[in-house]
Formats: C-alpha cells, sequence, structure tokens
C-alpha cells in the first residue's frame, strides 16, 4: 500500500484563481509596518522644515 505525504493543504477548485497571499513568497524588499510609519514622519518633518526655511 503506498503512502500519500501531503506537505500543504490545497485551495479547493472553486478559488476562481484567488491566491494565497500566505503562500506566496516574494523577493525584494520587506519593511515592517513601523519603518514605514518612521520614514513618512521623518519625510514630513523635513518637508515643514524645507517650507519654513530651516534646510
Amino acid at each position: 500500500m503506498a503512502k500519500r505525504k501531503r506537505q500543504k493543504v490545497d485551495m479547493p477548485m472553486s478559488g476562481a484563481g484567488l491566491i494565497r497571499y500566505m503562500d506566496e513568497e516574494g523577493k525584494g524588499l520587506k519593511f515592517k509596518p513601523e519603518q514605514i510609519i518612521y520614514a513618512a514622519t521623518a519625510l514630513v518633518l523635513v518637508e515643514i522644515l524645507v517650507k519654513m526655511g530651516f534646510i
């Protein structure tokens, strides 16, 4: 009797082509949400300083 090995659960065929993004691992840069907030805040502060004439 052959043993069946399954490593991950597949979506049913009625998924209509939808992608489970938790299964997709893309290449590229990965940022934490906190890093994006800090960068946006820093950009806003630099813009304010430029408008006020400090930089």
